[in-house]
């Protein structure tokens, strides 16, 4: 579909395979969320990859619920310290 990112051609792709091979088919989806895709991006048809998933696959909705919900909590997360990390210019000059 016009306008899918590869999280949505994966979803699909998903959808397309046989219910036995829905667990290899997960893990190129976990793969692309790992390297940074974004489950809250929406297509030209304004569905998220989540909207798309075959309702009968409880798993990969879930993983993507997880993965929305983690990006969106992103910013309230702090280190097991409290620290939210260096802040400042990362140059050792004064």
């Amino acid at each position: 579909m016009e306008g899918d990112t590869p999280l949505h051609k994966a979803v699909r792709y998903v959808n397309g395979l046989s219910r036995p091979h829905w667990e290899g088919g997960k893990s190129i989806v976990e793969l692309l969320l790992d390297a940074g895709g974004d489950p809250r991006t929406r297509n030209k048809s304004k569905s998220k990859p989540m909207d798309i998933v075959d309702p009968a696959n409880g798993e990969l909705r879930s993983i993507l619920q997880r993965a929305e919900f983690t990006m969106m909590a992103g910013d309230d997360i702090l280190d097991e310290d409290g620290d939210n990390g260096p802040t400042g210019s990362a140059s050792d000059s004064d």
